[in-house]
């Protein structure tokens, strides 16, 4: 919010020192532009997040064959610097308090909302039941995980080219408005000055959003 309230304070002295009528669609564009960003940044995060879960039950699921527990698996992975750490370091500090394991992980999917995450918790309580025997099938979720978050990848990249486009013909009025404040501040300063531009000006601006 600090930063936010910076950035927009920011923007409206620039676009002040560069033509007072660039004022109000800085601010409105500062003021959404933030969240937007934010939301942006959380769904790369969520999937970083998700793409994370296949090669850490492959991990547990070697610990298993190799002898080890689903506790060992998780302590590894909580003992690393990868994005399921944190969790996992609270899934383990519950479990070394006498919550057990499984109770530990079924706490894990309420704190992350990630769709996998309640699969692989369940997974792994299952697991830390029949030892061993669940390796497969922690190698199985594993696999199918990967196979999905394959194909979100795979339309993603089809999909680029369309979303480059509706990015730059979404962005191009509202930096046109930028250079014309520029080079002739008089038509931004009709735009917002004057009841016909900001009849224009507020569409403009509505058929942005």
């Amino acid at each position: 919010v600090e930063l936010w309230a910076g950035a927009t304070v920011a923007a409206g002295l620039v676009a002040a020192a560069m033509s007072p009528g660039l004022v109000p669609p800085a601010l409105l564009l500062t003021v959404g532009g933030a969240p937007a960003a934010l939301w942006v940044l959380r769904t790369r995060a969520r999937r970083r997040y998700a793409s994370a879960l296949p090669p850490a039950l492959e991990q547990i699921a070697a610990h298993l064959r190799g002898g080890g527990t689903v506790a060992h698996g998780v302590a590894a992975l909580a003992g690393g610097d990868g994005p399921l750490a944190g969790d996992l370091r609270r899934v383990q500090a519950r479990a070394d308090l006498g919550v057990g394991l499984a109770d530990a992980l079924a706490a894990w999917p309420l704190e992350r909302d990630v769709g996998d995450i309640r699969a692989v918790a369940g997974a792994l309580a299952v697991a830390e039941t029949l030892g061993g025997r669940s390796a497969h099938a922690l190698d199985g979720l594993a696999a199918s995980l990967r196979d999905r978050i394959g194909a979100v990848a795979e339309s993603r990249s089809l999909s680029a080219q369309a979303r480059l486009s509706a990015v730059v013909v979404g962005a191009s009025p509202l930096a046109y408005l930028v250079f014309s404040a520029l080079v002739d501040p008089e038509s931004v300063g009709l735009l917002v000055g004057t009841g016909a531009g900001r009849v224009c000006l507020g569409l403009g601006l509505l058929l942005e959003a």
